[in-house]
């Protein structure tokens, strides 16, 4: 089975990408043929955006190559003595790779690295059977995630390709044991092998939930719905204090428009309340409770049916 592996998270990073060559290396492990095309940068909560005026470079890059904190040894060669896993803090990576090279793009976003993977990276190899988009660090549950979610993104560009998509997410942002890792990676392409000898011709893509504990290869794995969740406010940006020589490059002494400049600054807290509250068989609920969740998916805005016909406005 040849599988392209994209994420949001950008290259291997202990803080920001911790997961995706521990999964990777799973998958070969399985038999699996894995091409990797992945941003050059961590493009979180970019949904299934194209930078449509941005131009993009691919990068074949080793395994080997890449450093764990978001870069790679530029001038990396098979005969190198020591490879470029070794980080200063003394973090390695294995990889079984070889010489199978990943691919990073700039300006990349996820549906990107899916368009160039399918149709521009990897001529020479047989056509993609599946699209990974993931793991995603940290989990992707509830409707405000998924339609927010680069990496559940990537997998909605891969149904629009007419491939099949699955996002994987491993629920955790905190640092996790190597062990627990491993076996995320494990239960993940245990299910990933599942739903492909049994996928229903109904769903496009699925979005799997992997909570991070020790024992959750034994743990329950629940088919689930997402959770709705919506805004109640302005959670997500907070106004800036900026000098009057910064407003955005613009001399203070020749301009009377009023600015204002404001920043990222999520403020999660209620979110995290309402997915902690929610109910039994959702997506939220199912992880948060230490079991794997799998939600089934179409990748389109459905209409609401009865609503059909004339539309006869009122006088």
């Amino acid at each position: 089975m040849h599988i392209l592996v994209v994420n949001d998270d950008g290259p291997p990073s202990r803080r920001l990408s911790p997961y995706i060559q521990p999964l990777v290396s799973t998958l070969e492990a399985a038999g699996h043929l894995v091409s990797v095309a992945i941003p050059a940068a961590s493009r979180s909560w970019i949904g299934k955006a194209h930078l449509i005026e941005a131009s993009l470079k691919a990068i074949y890059v080793p395994p080997q190559a890449f450093y764990n904190d978001g870069t790679w040894n530029e001038s990396y060669t098979p005969d190198d003595k020591t490879t470029a896993n070794d980080t200063p803090n003394g973090t390695t990576h294995t990889n079984s790779q070889g010489d199978n090279e990943w691919v990073v793009i700039t300006n990349g976003t996820p549906a990107s690295c899916v368009q160039l993977g399918l149709f521009n990276l990897f001529p020479d190899r047989p056509p993609v059977d599946l699209v990974i988009s993931g793991p995603n660090h940290g989990r992707n549950a509830s409707t405000i995630y998924n339609l927010s979610s680069g990496t559940v993104g990537g997998a909605l560009e891969a149904a629009t390709c007419g491939k099949r998509g699955i996002a994987i997410s491993f629920g955790s942002k905190e640092e996790q044991p190597a062990a627990i890792i491993a076996a995320a990676a494990r239960l993940a392409v245990r299910v990933v092998n599942h739903l492909l000898a049994h996928w229903d011709p109904r769903v496009e893509l699925y979005n799997i939930n992997v909570p991070m504990r020790d024992d959750v290869e034994s743990r329950p794995i629940l088919w689930t719905r997402t959770l709705p969740y919506y805004w109640a406010k302005g959670y997500l940006y907070a106004e800036a204090d900026t000098p009057q020589h910064e407003l955005n490059g613009a001399d203070a002494s020749t301009t009377t428009l009023k600015q204002k400049d404001f920043k990222w600054g999520a403020q999660l807290l209620d979110m995290k309340k309402a997915l902690q509250a929610s109910e039994e068989g959702t997506d939220a609920h199912t992880v948060l409770n230490g079991c794997t969740s799998v939600t089934a998916l179409r990748a389109n805005f459905w209409h609401v049916p009865g609503l059909e016909g004339a539309l006869e406005l009122d006088a």
